[in-house]
């Protein structure tokens, strides 16, 4: 296994537990303990985690960045990216926003589909520009850098010219009543996703599992502005009786 994909994997982990062990990583990886204190002193060189005994732990217990958690979960990411796939409609005008599922989502497009797509991401425009039947038009605006897209009035400005057949946004966690919302430090994106919502005629949100039930503090829309949320794994029926919208 390259350094690179088993780095990845041992950030997938750190995400997901809360923290990484040595000796369960050495084991679970089929490599030395030596390799794994490398790998794990290199991350944290990076500021994307702690080294303490016998193992780490996050540096910051916040969302990591877009670039971060692209690798996080990506299995199931990866899944629901499919599943948006097959709900474009071609020959539409749509906005896809910033976010790590966003990106997966825009990089599996099929190169024959015809669209519009208004963002705000540096990685999905990136994925877009290899697509040449997609006309793509970028929001300007101040630079996130955390969340690798362009935030604040001017964007919001440019948002107001359209109204989208559909849309395809990431969350950080949905709940039945407070609905879909974002952490900090990701407050300066609720405008510009609060107005893609109001400008849409169907609104769909990218959910991996582990963000059902989560609550944030800042608000972006309740479940009843939402046409569908589209999951990376089937709920059950009680699953789905606790939230007043469709899961896909």
């Amino acid at each position: 296994m390259l350094k690179e994909e088993r780095q990845r994997k041992i950030m997938n982990e750190l995400y997901s537990s809360g923290n990484v062990i040595v000796d369960a990583l050495a084991e679970q990886f089929h490599t030395s303990r030596d390799t794994i204190r490398r790998d794990l002193n290199e991350l944290e060189e990076q500021g994307i985690l702690k080294r303490v005994y016998g193992g780490a732990i996050p540096w910051k217990m916040e969302t990591p960045a877009v670039d971060q958690r692209m690798y996080v979960g990506r299995d199931e990411k990866y899944v629901i990216a499919q599943k948006a796939i097959g709900m474009l409609k071609p020959h539409s005008l749509i906005a896809i926003d910033g976010g790590s599922t966003n990106a997966i989502f825009a990089s599996l497009i099929p190169l024959s589909c015809a669209l519009q797509v208004v963002t705000n991401s540096f990685p999905v425009a990136e994925e877009l520009k290899k697509r040449p039947q997609i006309e793509v038009i970028f929001l300007g605006g101040r630079y996130n850098k955390t969340s690798d897209s362009s935030v604040g009035e001017a964007a919001l400005q440019q948002l107001s010219n359209y109204y989208f057949d559909q849309c395809f946004l990431g969350l950080y966690g949905i709940d039945p009543k407070v609905g879909v919302s974002v952490p900090a430090p990701y407050e300066d994106e609720v405008p510009l996703k609060q107005a893609i919502v109001a400008s849409s005629k169907e609104v769909n949100f990218m959910c991996v599992s582990s963000k059902l039930g989560l609550s944030t503090n800042y608000v972006v829309c309740g479940c009843d502005q939402v046409s569908q949320v589209i999951c990376g794994r089937t709920l059950t029926a009680h699953e789905k009786r606790n939230y007043p919208v469709r899961f896909i």
